[in-house]
């Protein structure tokens, strides 16, 4: 090969690197969506007089969650209910008056549980928890709701907490989660605190009926 060919391949061989590189570069990368949960479970777990977990369990589990931070998309909730060994399927819960659950929720995408994504991201995400009657109203000393956990500035999360009934009746208990916003501006321990959409937005806003009664 004559000194020119070995010029004229060096410089293709450098053409094509650089224009390789450039296709790569400007390629758009798939973005990975982080904290975007695509369901959702609620773990009701009874507790005893002393505050130890029962047998008695229910689950609210909601599917197909939308991330529409503007426009909310509420599914309908599947239930299911283990009590007293009981198994039942229906479109409302059961709890029991004047007792206390624990409350657990587990947030999953593509089937794999990713608290740990919202934990990480603690000081910008908090559940809050309504409850309203037919006509949206707030419906008073219905429910009661404690945070048990909290994120590195010891504000709340509501990933876990104890949720506590009343007197019995019946009403749509709205759980929402809150992305982005400011911490600080909230209240301290109120779970049901109205004015949330102006200090954040929405990830999750669903709604599931409860009936508090004896059994």
């Amino acid at each position: 090969m004559t000194k020119k060919n070995q010029l004229l391949a060096l410089a293709f061989i450098l053409f094509s690197s650089f224009f390789m590189a450039s296709c790569s570069k400007d390629d758009p990368q798939p973005e990975i969506e982080q904290e975007e949960p695509d369901s959702a479970s609620l773990i009701f777990t009874k507790l005893d007089a002393n505050g130890n977990e029962t047998q008695t369990k229910v689950t609210v589990e909601f599917d197909e969650l939308s991330h529409d931070h503007d426009h909310a998309h509420a599914s309908t909730a599947t239930v299911s209910a283990e009590e007293e060994g009981h198994n039942h399927d229906h479109a409302h819960i059961h709890l029991d008056p004047n007792s206390t659950y624990r409350l657990n929720i587990e947030m999953y995408r593509d089937g794999q549980l990713i608290n740990d994504e919202f934990i990480k991201a603690a000081n910008e995400h908090q559940f809050f928890f309504f409850a309203k009657d037919e006509e949206g109203k707030a419906v008073s000393n219905f429910i009661n709701y404690v945070y048990e956990d909290k994120d590195q500035n010891n504000h709340p999360i509501g990933l876990k907490g104890k949720f506590s009934t009343f007197g019995a009746g019946t009403a749509d208990i709205q759980v929402v989660l809150s992305h982005g916003l400011d911490k600080s501006k909230v209240p301290a321990g109120v779970y049901n605190y109205e004015n949330y959409s102006l200090i954040g937005d929405t990830d999750m806003d669903q709604t599931f009926e409860l009936h508090i009664e004896v059994e």
